[in-house]
This record gives structure tokens, C-alpha cells and sequence, in this order.
């Protein structure tokens, strides 16, 4: 499993509501600029291995499972709007990556 999504899915983890998923707007958006970050560094987004992640840092399943659709979808290309645009994500990454390094 790629280590630097990994650790962007526990860096996630804590500042999302894991119990609510992504319902809370600025949650989804949080997620959402993760994920695109994520696809600008090519980062493989497998759904599979989010919705594990997503589980093994104590996600509900369904919740886990919605997370992963999104990783899916983005890694596909695909697109989405974002809400509450926070600039988390690319500086988040890109931590990682130092980090890691």
C-alpha cells in the first residue's frame, strides 16, 4: 500500500468526524481537496485500499465505503465541486511527502 496515502488517510482520520463521514460540508471538502491533491501528485487512489484505511483508522463501513467511492471517482479523473474550499489538501500532501522523504 502507498505510504504516503497512508498516512494522508490518518491525517484525514483526525480532522474529520469520523462517525459522521462526510456529511458535515466542511468535512466532504476536506476530502475532496485530499483526494485531488493526491491525483495532481500521482497518488494511486484505490478505492479498495481507502475504504481499508479509511476502516482501520475506525471509520463506520458505510462511511468508509462513501470515502472510498470519492477516492474512485477522483482517481478516475472525475470531477466535483467543492463547497468550502480550505486550501488543506495540496499543503497537507505535500507534508506528507516531506515528511516521508
Amino acid at each position: 500500500m502507498n505510504p504516503i496515502l497512508e498516512e494522508a488517510i490518518k491525517k484525514l482520520s483526525v480532522v474529520v468526524n469520523v462517525s459522521t463521514g462526510l456529511a458535515h460540508p466542511l468535512d466532504d471538502s476536506r476530502a475532496k481537496e485530499l483526494f485531488k491533491a493526491l491525483k495532481k501528485y500521482n497518488v494511486p487512489l484505490s478505492g479498495a485500499d481507502v475504504y481499508s484505511l479509511a476502516v482501520s483508522n475506525a471509520w463506520p463501513e458505510r462511511h468508509a465505503k462513501q470515502l472510498a467511492e470519492l477516492a474512485e471517482k477522483l482517481g478516475r479523473g472525475g470531477r466535483v465541486q467543492i463547497r468550502e474550499q480550505r486550501g488543506w489538501g495540496e499543503p497537507t500532501v505535500k507534508r506528507i511527502i516531506a515528511e516521508l522523504d
